[in-house]
């Protein structure tokens, strides 16, 4: 969609911002920039000329996947390249709105670490990054880089990513006057992602997920290499993507839109909240929403969220609140695989529900009890689509025969009685 200079000039006034800033460097700018950045070796992750000198040359070319580590990954269809020259200034002044809306709800909401992550690298200013000078200052300062992808990729890759440090990162951003939006864009990645990654417990967990998902994809693969029947290989593959999806909501309560306390006080680490000007005070001061305080180290609680159903495409109803951000670190690849496996076997919640033993610290206006779900369903009332697929599974899992062979934990017979209750 193309706007006149006056639209133009009337966004710019709306987000306070001058149009005369939106002014993107040149490839002289860039390859002078970058060249004194490389040269840099008081960092935590220091480039040796070796990877440096390359980089640099092939730095005049569109960036695809980061080259600065021993890591290497294969994107196939899904990979993309940034061509910085051909950027428009309507996405940079895309760009320019969204961060000068971030500035003052980051300022009030984020958590500390989140704030000082961001003074590391030029994601603050009024055009979009070169991703050559992001990626090496991201390499720099925590050892991840960035794998520029054309689309939406399947969760695996994603998570493969993770595995091997690289963040997948898109060349798309949003229209202007977009707060929300259901598909991540630059203004999410980059915006929202980028600070994460210098909290070590969050960037941590990233990394855990990608191990998680590794083992759990080639346990899949050993499988169906011994399945016998088609019906056996349909069953794996069924039960690999159900352990792949309950550990997707770990990450997605925690990373994408996980709340901190800090100082007796509730702050934002979540990409998903902090990348959207709107979404970050409704998270924190809403009355609609729920906000329940967990402790990761508990697996009572990190049950909780791997059975917790969610949508994408509005605001979430349940916040889930870290106790601090060092309980992070006790998601580890193994207590993920073990929690999603007891996923498995227990009634599952919607975004909207508490039940009995959840740290309420907030009940929004919207919540309701578990059995809430069922006496909507059975009188035809309107119901999320996130409330409606958990009281379906949880229907059909009531008609199946229980599975003798699998003992819950004491946790996880915690959290089942608690949602029966």
């Amino acid at each position: 969609m193309s706007f006149s200079n006056s639209e133009l000039e009337k966004f710019a006034v709306k987000h306070g911002v001058t149009l005369d800033t939106v002014a993107p460097p040149n490839s002289e700018e860039r390859h002078k920039a970058l060249k004194q950045l490389l040269q840099n070796n008081d960092v935590p992750f220091p480039i040796s000329q070796e990877k440096a000198g390359p980089y640099l040359d092939n730095s005049h070319k569109p960036f695809g996947i980061g080259t600065l580590s021993e890591e290497k990954i294969d994107l196939g269809e899904y990979q993309n390249h940034q061509d910085y020259d051909s950027l428009t200034f309507e996405e940079h002044l895309s760009w320019a709105c969204l961060i000068k809306d971030q500035k003052e709800t980051k300022e009030r909401y984020a958590c500390k670490e989140y704030l000082q992550g961001e003074d590391s690298f030029p994601i603050k200013g009024t055009t979009i990054p070169d991703y050559h000078f992001l990626n090496a200052r991201l390499y720099q300062q925590t050892g991840w880089q960035l794998a520029t992808v054309s689309t939406i990729i399947p969760s695996s890759l994603f998570f493969h990513c993770h595995r091997h440090r690289f963040f997948p990162v898109t060349t798309m951003m949003r229209s202007l006057g977009t707060d929300y939006l259901e598909e991540p864009d630059i203004g999410h990645d980059l915006a929202g992602h980028i600070a994460t990654f210098t909290i070590p417990q969050v960037a941590q967990v990233m990394n855990n997920h990608g191990v998680a998902h590794e083992w759990i994809s080639e346990q899949m693969r050993k499988e169906l290499i011994s399945a016998k029947t088609q019906e056996e290989s349909e069953r794996v593959t069924s039960e690999a993507e159900q352990l792949l999806l309950y550990a997707g909501r770990i990450y997605w309560f925690t990373v994408e839109f996980g709340l901190v306390m800090q100082e007796n006080e509730m702050v934002a680490f979540g990409a998903g909240i902090l990348s959207s000007p709107g979404e970050t005070p409704y998270s924190i001061e809403s009355p609609k929403a729920t906000r329940i305080l967990i402790d990761p180290t508990s697996d009572r609680d990190l049950l909780r969220l791997a059975a917790t159903d969610y949508l994408i495409d509005e605001y979430q109803k349940t916040y889930f609140v870290m106790k601090d951000f060092e309980s992070l670190s006790s998601i580890t690849p193994e207590r993920i695989l073990s929690v999603i496996e007891e996923a498995k076997h227990i009634p599952h919640l919607g975004w909207r529900d508490i039940v009995e033993g959840d740290n309420v610290i907030n009940s929004g206006a919207e919540a309701m009890t578990p059995g809430e779900k069922f006496q909507k369903l059975s009188q035809g009332r309107p119901i999320d689509e996130a409330s409606k697929r958990v009281a379906l599974r949880n229907l059909e899992l009531a008609e199946s025969q229980p599975d003798e062979a699998f003992a819950l934990s004491p946790s996880g017979k915690l959290l089942l009685e608690s949602i029966l209750h």
